[in-house]
């Protein structure tokens, strides 16, 4: 597949600000990595998690310049080249300072939680090398879990031969039928699979159909305590000032071009229904340029969102109307609602220092790395 990535684009008729153009680049497989991590015992790493739009990327920035540290991404959907506005990459601020994790595999292909922690790892340990600090940044909470927890992943281990022969047992489904199933049918099935020792986010039907799959080739999912000692920071706003960052940054991603980053990458091959999958902004704009274009051309057929084969959009030529509008206001309070479920997630976490401005964050910085050489 084409790889896309996200560049400035001459001025064009989007509904609002300069369309945002698709180019290709070369291709560098995240498989690529060299070496297994080495885990440097005791060694410093810092976290800044926490729910979207709360300024994690800023935060990040300053913290590697003031203490002479490498950005780690831990953002499921910003490891895809060409998903740049609608993952919030932030790349203007991030080129500031040395970074990883971000544009490493083409949109649709398969990257796990496991390939994320294998990888994130590997550049953890190669930061730490160089007398530099790692600081891990993102807001997919299932990835900072992994690496503070040690989530490892075995296979035919004589200790688990009990969960072998379960395994051995149970029914076997293809990847086909499983992405028909709905997600109390998924819950059901990971619940036959899932040891004790593995947390595993149930309400997410990606997560759980990667769960299944690793699960069915007797792969086993575990913890060993991480070589490494953490200090885990969120900023912390109240929730309704969080509210107003959130719509302020759709607003601005939409001027941007987000919506035609979208139509860009539907036009260039990128499966609709993958970019359905992801959730979010790519969701509901994937439906609204569908939608849009069956409208556009009168047709009473193909009604469903799910096609294989994206035809060339005509969102360019889309003009500010209610059906916009209604669109971005939803994305808005879909965004709140997946915002609220984030700080549900990282507050049952108390470890994490909730700061309420970046000072305090600086100072538990400091304070964390005291004795720690950082020049």
């Amino acid at each position: 597949m084409p790889v896309a990535s996200q560049s400035p684009g001459p001025s064009g008729p989007p509904p609002e600000g300069r369309r945002a153009r698709v180019v290709l680049i070369g291709i560098k497989d995240h498989k690529g990595q060299q070496g297994m991590a080495k885990g440097y015992k005791g060694a410093k790493v810092i976290i800044i998690c926490g729910p979207t739009a709360s300024g994690k990327t800023g935060w990040g920035v300053e913290f590697a310049k003031k203490f002479n540290g490498e950005i780690v991404s831990a953002d499921s959907r910003q490891v895809y080249r060409g998903l740049d506005i609608g993952s919030g990459k932030d790349l203007g601020e991030l080129k500031r300072v040395k970074y990883h994790m971000i544009d490493i595999v083409d949109p649709g292909e398969r990257f796990t939680l496991f390939n994320w922690l294998e990888d994130a790892r590997k550049i953890i340990d190669d930061i730490l090398a160089r007398e530099k600090t790692p600081i891990v940044v993102g807001g997919t909470g299932l990835y900072v879990q992994a690496l503070t927890e040690g989530f490892e992943l075995e296979k035919n281990q004589k200790s688990n031969i009990k969960y072998q022969k379960h395994i051995l047992k149970t029914k076997k489904y293809l990847r086909e039928e499983l992405d028909k199933m709905g997600l109390a049918e998924l819950q059901k099935i990971s619940k036959k699979l899932q040891p004790k020792t593995y947390n595993l986010d149930i309400n997410n039907p990606r997560r759980l159909i990667r769960f299944i799959e690793r699960a069915q080739t007797g792969e086993y999912p575990t913890k060993q305590k991480p070589p490494y000692q953490f200090l885990q920071i969120a900023p912390d706003f109240p929730r309704e000032e969080l509210y107003q960052r959130i719509d302020k940054r759709v607003d601005e991603r939409f001027r941007e071009g987000m919506l035609n980053e979208v139509a860009d990458l539907i036009n260039f091959g990128v499966d609709a229904n993958w970019l359905i999958s992801l959730g979010l902004e790519y969701r509901i704009i994937t439906s609204y340029l569908v939608k849009s274009e069956i409208l556009n051309s009168k047709s009473k057929t193909n009604s469903k969102l799910e096609i294989q084969k994206p035809k060339k959009l005509r969102s360019y030529h889309l003009q500010p109307d209610d059906v916009y509008e209604e669109m971005k206001q939803e994305l808005k309070y879909k965004i709140h609602n997946f915002a609220r479920k984030q700080m549900t997630w990282f507050r049952r976490f108390p470890e994490i220092n909730w700061a309420r401005n970046y000072r305090e964050a600086e100072k538990s910085a400091a304070e964390f790395l005291k004795g720690t050489s950082t020049d």
